[in-house]
């Protein structure tokens, strides 16, 4: 397991216990956020606009890389990254900006006008392919070695999307929650952060009302059982709400899919069994205290350096 407390990057085993630091310069001005492993312990985060790569042992793979597009006028900023199954190719979540006259203020500012993924080879910067920016697309999950699913915050088209590897490649449905807004007919819920099982038998994504939750408390994570097709999945149990879970709680399954891993604000991270007992036999235990962004491989932690 990877994740980033204090800033910086550190590896442990999947309980928690023998944490070894894999870098030494994260701030909290300048932390290291969004880290991810392949089983071949392949490391990569991000911090500030560029992507950093590692070996477990600390070493870097190559020079850290400037992940954003800067101009004068139209700019890029990564959010999240996650690492392919093989080690080799990252996605990363966009933003796309431009500068645009305000009229109310009487000067430019910026503008955020699309968000999209891009896959990238990160040993030779090599061009994979993006989606388009036709949804909002947000956190990047590899399923499989050619396709990512995503979440979009938009008010009519499903929440969760599955991308596929190419140039100017569309989102298809993947789950769309049932729940509507009676007044407008527009999604009454909101969804985050997904994340599904190598079996692809489940998949967890974090789940709130789009009205009136603005608290912590009002967050959840939902699990569910992965319907063929897809769009029928089913909800089988719900972590929270009332635990400080935001939009961002980072799920990843463990490489057997049968423990889920996920992190609160302010309190670390947390694990819990997922069984096909009724309520998934949930026990959330925390497993590292003030951290965050979990992420799951195969890879052994090494040796304390």
């Amino acid at each position: 397991m990877v994740f980033v407390k204090r800033g910086d990057v550190f590896m442990a085993r999947p309980d928690g216990s023998r944490q070894v630091p894999i870098t030494r310069n994260g701030t909290p001005g300048r932390p290291y956020f969004s880290p991810s492993i392949a089983d071949n312990g392949t490391i990569v985060a991000l911090r500030g606009i560029h992507l950093h790569s590692f070996r477990p042992n600390g070493r870097r793979i190559i020079r850290p890389r400037q992940w954003a597009v800067l101009g004068p006028n139209l700019w890029t900023e990564p959010f999240t990254v996650d690492l392919s199954p093989n080690g080799r190719v990252v996605a990363t979540d966009n933003a796309l900006y431009s500068t645009a006259y305000d009229p109310r203020r009487s000067e430019n500012r910026p503008s955020r006008t699309a968000l999209f993924v891009d896959f990238v080879d990160f040993r030779t910067n090599g061009a994979k392919g993006e989606s388009d920016s036709f949804y909002d697309y947000a956190g990047p999950s590899w399923v499989g070695s050619n396709s990512v699913l995503t979440t979009s915050y938009g008010l009519f088209n499903a929440q969760i999307l599955q991308v596929r590897v190419g140039r100017r490649s569309r989102g298809t449905e993947f789950y769309r929650d049932p729940a509507r807004d009676p007044n407008t007919g527009t999604n009454a819920i909101e969804m985050a952060d997904v994340e599904m099982t190598r079996r692809r038998d489940k998949f967890a994504v974090e789940r709130r009302p789009v009205q009136g939750a603005n608290s912590l408390r009002d967050g959840t994570i939902q699990i569910f059982r992965t319907g063929s097709p897809t769009t029928n999945s089913e909800p089988r149990c719900t972590i929270g709400p009332g635990r400080r879970i935001d939009r961002a709680p980072d799920p990843s399954w463990s490489p057997d899919g049968r423990t889920l891993y996920w992190h609160e604000i302010g309190r670390g991270i947390f694990s819990s069994r997922v069984t096909s007992a009724a309520g998934c036999g949930l026990r959330p235990r925390r497993i590292v205290g003030g951290a965050l962004s979990p992420d799951l491989s195969r890879a052994n932690v090494p040796r304390r350096r």
